[in-house]
């Protein structure tokens, strides 16, 4: 959207009379109104003022951006108005403002304000184009300073994080957030029970030579700690899923009301879900009780735990239990129907869903459904298996196959992506996909789909609950499980050669290299973030650094603490708190210890979310 179309002399005042914030709003849109830009003045003044009750707009170094998306918009439009004695804004920094950009937006358009200040914003970092423009001895002199050329996209992206902190969400869709995170915080713990039992269990049944569960010798007590390890992964899934809702009085009830669940009516993983999260709401709605002074102390080490298990015990075996049972068995003869016929269709979803996001929440949906299953149902992992490897290693060959399609960093996170599908890592799709979504998304959830559909033609069965290559001593079906993985990886490989086009390395490729890490010290950091994701790998890593090249790249000191399955890194301190402006959280599971940061600003995000956009996080506060 061409910005001269948008800035006229009508909608420029170079001496605002206003004193205050609702005066600055009226004179800006009388001026949009007697422009014609408005067809109800007094609904875009009223969505103004809605926008800001979102959050304030005001920036520092005296700008301010009101900006409303309003059906009341007849023509999109700026208006921009200068005070020579400043307003009280309400900006974070406390000081005047003396500089509005007004936008108006039509309803629907999305990403109108955004284009706008893209083509402001390298003026408006530039401290002497603002003075300039305060000097400005007429409207002609202005709008030339304004409408120039533009470049930068400095303070789009600051925008777009301010939007992404302050966009209203319903109370469902929150709920929803919030339930999501619990699910994957329990199943994160719950994922090296599975891996750690399934491994065990297929390599006693190998080793064995004879098809089933070794009954004496070394293999059969091997045979049995992973069955240990299966047994579990119900309980820790459903007690620490509780954990994530109540804290640690939620854990006992959990756990216990999982395993009564899963031992007693065989409600399989479904069932430790359910029970997870109705545990965990009980005391959480006990917690809520206000005990006597007397016996606060012994809430939730006795009274939390004891009545909350109770009651959740209680609902599995006299309300929920049964129901659950039913459902766990009507699953899986649907699965085992599907064996036949039904396997091409339910092939392309899994297949689909597990290379789309690649480690992501839809990711972690499919592969869910079919690790659970590992014991009962293992050709479901034989096609999944084959899905989870086939993103980062289509990009790896496309890469050897048509290096010039590829920028010289990309070739080198290449051979980085080969290792981490072998070792059936999908995240070692996403630096490509996070470069073009629009040509390597398309491509990656072709091959999944095809390596997945193969894996299920030919019986693939896998008994690890993981993918990659790294299981092949553990599959029957191994020839079709590597024509599953060669087929899906050429298929993404073709794809993302055809769609994509050559690209020219830059001239000078070492002077855009960068080195850059995360504060190590105490006290040191201008900028602390957090980054933990379900599985406490890839994602969790991957947001981390993104975030310290971020930071490295516009000057700012940043300490990043990492929550992964390594226990918690590089840890944030009270020194740390104290001396930092912000805390960035870049998680797709509860944060552990959020109380630290009670009194720091926090920008709240996905690890995605930090990964696609770390340079605007870091830059939101500064």
């Amino acid at each position: 959207m061409d910005i001269t179309n948008l800035v006229q002399a009508e909608t420029l005042c170079l001496e605002l009379t206003a004193t205050t914030k609702q005066e600055v709003f009226e004179e800006l849109v009388g001026m949009l109104d007697r422009a014609g830009k408005l067809a109800d003045k007094e609904q875009f003044l009223a969505d103004l003022w809605a926008r800001e009750k979102i959050g304030n707009t005001g920036f520092e170094d005296g700008i301010a951006i009101p900006h409303a998306k309003s059906s009341a918009v007849a023509k999109p439009a700026v208006a921009i108005g200068i005070s020579r004695s400043g307003i009280d804004y309400g900006a974070e920094d406390g000081e005047l403002s003396d500089v509005f950009f007004m936008l108006a937006s039509p309803d629907g358009d999305d990403h109108h304000h955004i284009e706008v200040l893209a083509q402001l914003s390298s003026k408006l970092i530039e401290a002497e184009f603002i003075e300039q423009l305060k000097n400005a001895e007429s409207l002609e002199q202005a709008l030339t300073l304004i409408t120039d050329e533009q470049a930068d996209a400095e303070l789009q992206q600051a925008l777009m994080i301010q939007e992404l902190q302050s966009q209203p969400q319903s109370l469902v869709t929150r709920q929803l957030a919030r339930v999501k995170e619990h699910l994957l915080f329990g199943t994160s713990h719950m994922i090296p029970f599975i891996v750690a039992g399934g491994v065990l269990l297929s390599l006693s049944v190998m080793i064995s030579g004879h098809g089933a569960v070794p009954e004496q010798g070394i293999l059969a007590d091997m045979a049995r700690m992973g069955i240990a390890g299966l047994t579990l992964f119900t309980a820790v899934l459903g007690g620490y899923i509780a954990y994530s809702i109540a804290d640690k009085p939620g854990l006992a009830p959990g756990m216990i009301g999982s395993w009564v669940a899963v031992d007693q009516y065989s409600t399989g993983f479904l069932g430790a879900i359910v029970v997870g999260f109705f545990a965990g709401y009980v005391v959480l709605l006990l917690k809520k009780i206000k005990l006597p002074e007397s016996m606060i102390s012994l809430g939730s080490i006795f009274i939390y735990p004891l009545v909350g298990t109770f009651v959740t015990c209680g609902a599995v075996m006299w309300v929920i239990g049964a129901p659950i049972s039913s459902t766990m068995t009507s699953l899986n003869t649907l699965l085992t129907d599907m064996a036949g016929s039904g396997k091409v269709v339910l092939g392309t979803v899994l297949g689909a869903m597990t290379a789309f996001d690649m480690g992501g929440p839809i990711n972690k949906v499919a592969t869910l459904f079919a690790q659970t299953q590992v014991n009962t149902q293992p050709w479901l992992m034989g096609g999944v298996g084959i899905a989870i490897c086939t993103p980062p290693l289509g990009l790896a060959l496309a890469t050897l196959l048509s290096p010039q399609k590829f920028k010289r960093d990309e070739r080198e996170a290449g051979k980085a992506a080969g290792i981490m599908g072998m070792i059936g890592i999908s995240e070692g799709a996403i630096p490509f996909a996070a470069a073009d979504p629009a040509r390597v998304l398309p491509a990656i959830v072709a091959g999944g789909i095809v390596g997945n559909v193969i894996g299920f033609m030919f019986h693939v069965l896998n008994h690890a609950p993981w993918g990659g290559w790294i299981v092949l001593p553990v599959v029957d079906g191994k020839l079709g499980y590597i024509i599953g993985t060669i087929a899906g990886s050429l298929t993404t490989a073709c794809i993302v050669i055809l769609l994509k086009k050559n690209v020219k390395d830059e001239d000078d490729y070492g002077s855009l290299k960068r080195v850059y890490s995360s504060v190590q010290g105490e006290g040191e950091a201008d900028v602390l973030a957090v980054t933990s994701c379900p599985s406490g790998v890839a994602h969790t890593f991957l947001a981390a650094k993104s975030l310290e090249k971020a930071a490295y790249t516009v000057g700012v000191r940043i300490k990043v603490e990492t929550q992964g399955a390594d226990g918690i890194n590089n840890r944030i301190t009270e020194r740390d708190i104290a001396r930092a402006k912000l805390v960035i959280f870049a998680h797709d599971v509860a944060i552990k210890e959020p109380e630290r940061f009670k009194n720091i600003a926090i920008i709240d995000v996905s690890t995605k979310d930090a990964m696609h956009n770390a340079a605007a996080l870091i830059q939101s506060k500064r």
